[in-house]
């Protein structure tokens, strides 16, 4: 089977994932996985009041078990709307391949190797409090430095690669799919670092603002959405690249402009 180019593929990057959506079988699968990405969301701001209350706003628990347990989750609040075309359009294709595993199995286990590796890359996130509280000097301009860096990764070549990866759900699949439980374990993993590649800027910026900020979440998950799940979504990314770039020569700013009589 010959596959189209990224380049063609990112021509129309969703309409063929999307259009999946609209078919009956898929409005079941489809509310569950919209319901199990309300349920994250409710778990992510209930213990983000928790932390406010607690005078801890912007900072995740202190034990690795919990916070893992907490991002991962939260993971699945902001990732999860962006990758439903690709979650429903792997159903579709193994509804329709007779003699293989059932399509819930398959969808829970790209669903599981989708969030495993997401969870992974929570760690730095993890280490990054710890960091800057053993940092003798220079902690302070930290966030700031972030937030340009991520500004900076939005115009790489990395990022564009991963973006049209993992914005054309059916590309993908062409290119990733094996059978049975163990393949789609597979394709969610290779789906979950093409997102983090392509997400990868604005995660920085997101932990450099506060990682548990609901604000800042929510508008980094529309964000996310927009770009992964839209016509023209790629677009989105040198505007947000120099915003992300101004922020933090402003923020670095801040004290020398604050010293100015």
């Amino acid at each position: 089977m010959s596959h189209p180019r990224a380049s063609e593929a990112s021509g129309r990057p969703v309409a063929v994932g999307w259009a999946v959506l609209a078919k009956r079988e898929n409005l079941l699968p489809g509310t569950v996985l919209l319901l199990l990405t309300a349920a994250s969301w409710a778990y992510t701001v209930r213990q983000g009041r928790a932390m406010d209350e607690m005078g801890m706003a912007g900072q995740m628990d202190s034990r690795i078990v919990f916070f893992l347990v907490a991002w991962a989750v939260m993971m699945v609040a902001m990732m999860l709307p962006a990758a439903l075309p690709l979650m429903l359009l792997y159903r579709a294709t193994t509804r329709e391949r007779p003699g293989r595993p059932g399509a819930w199995p398959g969808m829970a286990a790209l669903l599981m190797g989708y969030v495993v590796l997401w969870t992974a890359a929570g760690l730095p996130v993890y280490a990054y409090p710890w960091i800057i509280d053993h940092m003798s000097e220079g902690g302070a301009i930290v966030p700031g430095l972030l937030l340009i860096a991520g500004g900076v990764y939005q115009f790489t070549r990395l990022k564009r690669s991963c973006h049209t990866r993992c914005s054309n759900p059916l590309f993908f699949l062409m290119q990733h799919w094996r059978p049975g439980a163990r393949g789609a374990l597979r394709l969610g993993v290779l789906h979950a670092a093409d997102c983090i590649g392509c997400c990868a800027g604005l995660m920085v910026a997101l932990v450099a603002l506060g990682a548990m900020n609901m604000v800042w979440m929510l508008t980094a998950a529309v964000i996310i959405f927009i770009e992964k799940t839209l016509p023209g979504g790629h677009r989105v990314a040198p505007p947000l690249g120099a915003a992300l770039i101004a922020g933090g020569l402003a923020m670095l700013a801040m004290p020398w402009l604050g010293g100015i009589p």
